[in-house]
């Protein structure tokens, strides 16, 4: 008898300890490594994969997590958003996004995007003319008994990385998944453009992800090397005045650190700001009226029309040089350009265009993609 005790009792502790051991292996995760972005992370569990949005850059905060599952739904957090992949039918609130899905193959997911006056792609637009793809949001904002009642798999959009203050209120009381990107928040080109990692996630298609950002990336840094060979360093100006203000962008943004990387020397490099400073035209005129170049003036396609806005834009060396070039070369007929829609996705596109901008020496064989000189 005591025998059959010790052996049932060691059984016990011995299936006890081995359930323990199977909790602690099915919490256990791998950290996928990013190589440049840091707004977002991959955590890589055994049945399941969680993104966590980092949307606090002065601490590793995760302010968003969404749980990405195959069949059955994990216990992960009671205040995580949990996503059953593959998404078949995606509500895409950025021509950035669908840009994205479509070099993963997922075009055909979409079903609703924001506003196709933004959009140059023959392929969106004629599937919104044909009723095929919905449009949420025409105005300011998004069309939320529109939005409920198409009840996508997947509502992407962008904000600051909390979907409870990103969001309308009657959205998230739905039952719609809703995955935020905080792509616009990454200081670097490459930073963006590896975001196509995150999206890829939702699709299962995390290898087409990491082989596509590898290829813009080895081409990327291939460019960079190039431009480094310029011995003459021009100063450049970006943007115009805006109203009363001419934002400019900062020097950790992502345009200061493409002119950099081009061969640059942008006038507020040293800004130590994300995003863009507003400034007055006197404070921009008084730094920056002898710039070499002069790029990126909004849907300018005209020297007559830049002086059209304010004549003293002829006062800089850049325009009495004919050193204006633009992001503009293609755009669809309410003006907007294609850069936004698919230049952040292709870095090494617009790397190349501003290396050929600088020193056309060392691209002589490029044809520019996105931008186009101003006469």
């Amino acid at each position: 008898m005591f025998r059959l005790l010790f052996i049932s009792w060691s059984l016990f502790f011995f299936a006890c300890n081995t359930s323990v051991e199977k909790k602690k292996l099915n919490n256990t995760f791998s950290t996928i490594p990013l190589s440049y972005a840091k707004r977002f992370a991959i955590k890589k569990f055994t049945d399941y994969t969680v993104l966590e949005l980092l949307g606090n850059k002065n601490n590793a905060e995760v302010t968003a997590s969404f749980v990405l599952y195959n069949k059955i739904k994990p216990v992960y957090h009671k205040e995580a958003w949990y996503i059953k992949t593959p998404v078949r039918r995606v509500a895409s609130m950025s021509s950035i996004y669908t840009t994205m899905l479509q070099k993963l193959h997922c075009e055909y997911t979409i079903v609703a995007i924001d506003n196709v006056d933004y959009y140059n792609n023959p392929e969106i637009r004629k599937r919104v003319k044909e009723n095929q793809v919905l449009e949420l949001s025409r105005g300011p904002r998004v069309e939320i008994e529109k939005t409920l009642a198409l009840n996508p798999d997947l509502f992407l959009t962008f904000g600051m990385g909390n979907p409870k203050t990103d969001v309308d209120e009657k959205l998230l009381q739905s039952n719609i998944p809703i995955a935020i990107s905080i792509d616009h928040l990454e200081e670097t080109p490459l930073a963006r453009a590896e975001w196509i990692k995150f999206f890829a996630c939702f699709f299962n298609k995390e290898r087409l992800g990491d082989s596509l950002f590898s290829v813009i990336e080895k081409r990327y840094r291939a460019l960079k090397e190039i431009a480094q060979r310029n011995t003459v360093k021009p100063t450049v100006l970006t943007e115009i005045k805006y109203g009363d203000a001419w934002y400019v962008p900062s020097g950790k943004s992502y345009v200061a650190n493409l002119i950099k990387d081009a061969g640059g020397i942008y006038f507020w490099k040293d800004d130590e700001k994300v995003g863009s400073t507003a400034l007055t035209f006197e404070t921009v005129y008084a730094r920056a009226k002898d710039c070499d170049f002069w790029i990126n003036q909004y849907n300018v396609n005209t020297k007559k029309e830049l002086l059209s806005y304010d004549e003293r834009y002829g006062l800089f060396k850049a325009f009495q040089n004919g050193n204006l070039y633009n992001n503009n070369r293609i755009q669809n007929s309410g003006g907007y350009s294609n850069f936004w829609e698919t230049g952040i996705n292709h870095p090494d596109d617009v790397l190349a265009d501003l290396i050929k901008i600088f020193a056309p020496g060392l691209m002589p064989e490029h044809e520019f993609v996105y931008y186009k000189k101003i006469e």
